[in-house]
Protein backbone atom coordinates (compact mmCIF):
# COMPACT_ATOMS: atom_id res chain seq x y z
CA UNK A 1 0.00 0.00 0.00
CA UNK A 2 2.97 2.79 0.71
CA UNK A 3 4.00 1.84 -2.76
CA UNK A 4 1.21 2.90 -4.50
CA UNK A 5 -0.06 5.33 -1.75
CA UNK A 6 3.11 6.96 -0.58
CA UNK A 7 1.64 9.11 2.08
CA UNK A 8 -1.05 6.96 3.42
CA UNK A 9 -1.10 6.30 7.20
CA UNK A 10 -2.60 2.70 8.16
CA UNK A 11 -4.44 3.65 11.55
CA UNK A 12 -5.58 0.57 13.84
CA UNK A 13 -9.38 0.29 15.09
CA UNK A 14 -10.09 2.25 18.09
CA UNK A 15 -13.13 0.14 18.81
CA UNK A 16 -10.70 -3.05 18.65
CA UNK A 17 -7.71 -1.84 20.44
CA UNK A 18 -10.45 -1.04 23.40
CA UNK A 19 -11.57 -4.45 23.28
CA UNK A 20 -7.77 -5.75 23.53
CA UNK A 21 -7.28 -3.55 27.09
CA UNK A 22 -10.45 -4.18 28.17
CA UNK A 23 -9.85 -8.27 27.94
CA UNK A 24 -5.88 -7.83 29.01
CA UNK A 25 -7.15 -5.29 32.18
CA UNK A 26 -10.62 -7.01 33.08
CA UNK A 27 -8.91 -8.26 36.34
CA UNK A 28 -9.68 -4.41 37.26
CA UNK A 29 -13.10 -4.68 36.75
CA UNK A 30 -13.70 -7.58 39.28
CA UNK A 31 -14.93 -6.95 42.85
CA UNK A 32 -16.36 -4.08 44.13
CA UNK A 33 -12.75 -1.96 44.89
CA UNK A 34 -13.65 1.43 43.07
CA UNK A 35 -9.99 2.33 42.77
CA UNK A 36 -9.48 -0.38 40.30
CA UNK A 37 -12.10 0.26 38.60
CA UNK A 38 -11.72 4.06 37.88
CA UNK A 39 -8.47 2.71 36.62
CA UNK A 40 -9.80 -0.11 34.54
CA UNK A 41 -11.84 3.00 33.17
CA UNK A 42 -9.43 5.13 32.35
CA UNK A 43 -7.34 2.46 30.72
CA UNK A 44 -10.00 1.28 28.12
CA UNK A 45 -11.07 4.63 27.47
CA UNK A 46 -7.68 5.42 26.31
CA UNK A 47 -8.19 4.72 22.23
CA UNK A 48 -11.85 7.15 22.66
CA UNK A 49 -9.95 10.39 24.25
CA UNK A 50 -10.93 12.75 21.72
CA UNK A 51 -8.29 15.71 23.23
CA UNK A 52 -4.69 15.41 23.25
CA UNK A 53 -4.52 16.44 26.82
CA UNK A 54 -7.35 14.17 28.31
CA UNK A 55 -5.10 11.33 26.94
CA UNK A 56 -1.79 12.59 28.36
CA UNK A 57 -3.77 13.44 31.68
CA UNK A 58 -5.73 9.31 31.62
CA UNK A 59 -1.89 8.27 30.75
CA UNK A 60 -0.54 10.05 33.86
CA UNK A 61 -2.87 8.71 36.18
CA UNK A 62 -2.31 5.67 35.26
CA UNK A 63 1.48 5.63 35.14
CA UNK A 64 1.08 7.02 38.50
CA UNK A 65 -1.07 4.32 39.73
CA UNK A 66 0.76 1.41 42.13
CA UNK A 67 -1.93 -1.11 41.53
CA UNK A 68 -0.29 -1.72 37.76
CA UNK A 69 2.84 -4.49 37.62
CA UNK A 70 5.93 -3.06 36.21
CA UNK A 71 5.28 -5.55 33.11
CA UNK A 72 1.90 -4.05 32.18
CA UNK A 73 3.08 -0.46 32.62
CA UNK A 74 6.11 -1.65 30.68
CA UNK A 75 3.11 -2.52 27.86
CA UNK A 76 1.24 0.52 28.42
CA UNK A 77 4.23 2.73 27.76
CA UNK A 78 5.05 0.38 24.57
CA UNK A 79 1.48 0.97 23.29
CA UNK A 80 1.49 4.93 23.82
CA UNK A 81 4.47 5.14 21.27
CA UNK A 82 2.59 4.41 18.80
CA UNK A 83 -1.36 6.19 19.60
CA UNK A 84 -1.01 8.07 16.68
CA UNK A 85 -2.31 5.04 15.21
CA UNK A 86 -5.21 3.95 17.71
CA UNK A 87 -5.84 6.93 19.69
CA UNK A 88 -8.67 9.40 18.44
CA UNK A 89 -7.71 12.38 19.30
CA UNK A 90 -4.14 11.58 17.25
CA UNK A 91 -5.95 10.14 14.29
CA UNK A 92 -7.64 13.23 14.15
CA UNK A 93 -4.82 15.07 13.40
CA UNK A 94 -4.58 13.71 9.63
CA UNK A 95 -7.45 13.93 7.69
CA UNK A 96 -9.44 10.51 8.38
CA UNK A 97 -13.39 12.45 7.57
CA UNK A 98 -13.90 10.96 11.42
CA UNK A 99 -12.83 7.21 10.01
CA UNK A 100 -11.02 5.55 13.61
CA UNK A 101 -12.63 2.26 13.29
CA UNK A 102 -13.38 -0.54 10.74
CA UNK A 103 -17.05 -0.53 11.38
CA UNK A 104 -17.05 3.03 9.32
CA UNK A 105 -14.98 1.38 6.60
CA UNK A 106 -16.95 -1.33 6.58
CA UNK A 107 -20.10 0.73 6.29
CA UNK A 108 -18.54 2.56 3.30
CA UNK A 109 -18.07 -0.53 1.58
CA UNK A 110 -21.62 -1.49 2.01
CA UNK A 111 -22.77 1.51 0.15
CA UNK A 112 -20.40 1.51 -2.36
CA UNK A 113 -21.87 -2.42 -2.72
CA UNK A 114 -25.49 -0.99 -2.88
CA UNK A 115 -24.73 1.22 -5.71
CA UNK A 116 -22.37 -0.66 -7.93
CA UNK A 117 -22.11 -3.49 -9.57
CA UNK A 118 -20.49 -5.31 -12.78
CA UNK A 119 -22.35 -3.65 -14.96
CA UNK A 120 -21.82 -0.14 -13.86
CA UNK A 121 -20.85 2.29 -16.25
CA UNK A 122 -17.50 4.76 -15.17
CA UNK A 123 -19.83 8.11 -15.12
CA UNK A 124 -22.61 6.01 -12.64
CA UNK A 125 -18.90 5.14 -10.25
CA UNK A 126 -17.89 8.96 -10.71
CA UNK A 127 -21.67 10.34 -9.35
CA UNK A 128 -22.08 7.77 -6.50
CA UNK A 129 -18.75 8.56 -5.60
CA UNK A 130 -19.44 12.07 -5.44
CA UNK A 131 -22.55 11.84 -3.33
CA UNK A 132 -21.13 9.29 -0.87
CA UNK A 133 -18.14 11.94 -0.11
CA UNK A 134 -20.79 14.68 0.28
CA UNK A 135 -22.18 12.85 3.03
CA UNK A 136 -19.27 12.05 4.99
CA UNK A 137 -18.14 15.65 4.31
CA UNK A 138 -21.33 17.03 6.24
CA UNK A 139 -20.35 14.21 9.03
CA UNK A 140 -17.03 15.70 9.33
CA UNK A 141 -18.30 18.79 9.84
CA UNK A 142 -20.83 17.52 12.54
CA UNK A 143 -17.84 16.21 14.14
CA UNK A 144 -15.98 19.15 14.05
CA UNK A 145 -18.77 21.12 15.50
CA UNK A 146 -19.12 18.69 18.01
CA UNK A 147 -15.38 19.00 19.14
CA UNK A 148 -15.69 22.69 19.09
CA UNK A 149 -18.76 22.59 21.20
CA UNK A 150 -16.65 20.39 23.97
CA UNK A 151 -13.79 23.00 23.42
CA UNK A 152 -16.77 25.42 24.30
CA UNK A 153 -18.05 23.66 27.29
CA UNK A 154 -14.12 23.28 28.74
CA UNK A 155 -13.77 27.05 28.22
CA UNK A 156 -16.69 28.16 29.78
CA UNK A 157 -15.34 26.82 33.42
CA UNK A 158 -12.07 28.61 33.19
CA UNK A 159 -12.10 30.67 36.40
CA UNK A 160 -11.05 34.26 34.02
CA UNK A 161 -14.29 33.44 31.77
CA UNK A 162 -16.30 33.33 35.02
CA UNK A 163 -15.11 36.24 36.23
CA UNK A 164 -15.59 38.53 33.29
CA UNK A 165 -19.28 36.77 32.58
CA UNK A 166 -20.99 39.90 33.40
CA UNK A 167 -19.32 42.13 30.98
CA UNK A 168 -20.77 42.09 27.29
CA UNK A 169 -21.20 38.77 24.97
CA UNK A 170 -18.59 40.97 22.77
CA UNK A 171 -16.06 41.44 25.08
CA UNK A 172 -16.65 37.65 26.63
CA UNK A 173 -16.07 36.74 22.91
CA UNK A 174 -13.00 38.09 22.26
CA UNK A 175 -11.19 36.97 25.90
CA UNK A 176 -12.23 33.33 24.40
CA UNK A 177 -10.36 33.77 21.35
CA UNK A 178 -7.32 34.92 23.19
CA UNK A 179 -7.65 32.29 25.76
CA UNK A 180 -8.06 29.66 23.04
CA UNK A 181 -5.22 30.54 21.18
CA UNK A 182 -3.11 31.06 24.98
CA UNK A 183 -3.67 27.63 25.32
CA UNK A 184 -2.64 26.09 21.78
CA UNK A 185 1.02 28.14 22.02
CA UNK A 186 3.89 25.57 22.73
CA UNK A 187 6.86 26.60 24.68
CA UNK A 188 10.12 26.09 22.99
CA UNK A 189 13.56 25.30 25.29
CA UNK A 190 15.17 28.84 25.93
CA UNK A 191 18.26 29.40 23.87
CA UNK A 192 20.23 32.18 24.20
CA UNK A 193 17.92 34.73 26.18
CA UNK A 194 14.90 33.79 24.30
CA UNK A 195 12.31 32.08 23.64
Amino acid sequence: MKNVFPKSRNNLCTWRVKQYLNKKFSFLNRGNDKTKKKLYKEIVELPLSENADDFDESFRYIMESDILSDEQIEYLKNKAKTKKFWVKAFMKTNLCCGTCTTSRIESKHRLLKRYLNAATQLPSLFQVWKQLEDNEITKYKDEIESFKKKEEEKLLKCELIQYFHNYSDYALNKLKEQLIQSTNYKLNKKTKGAW
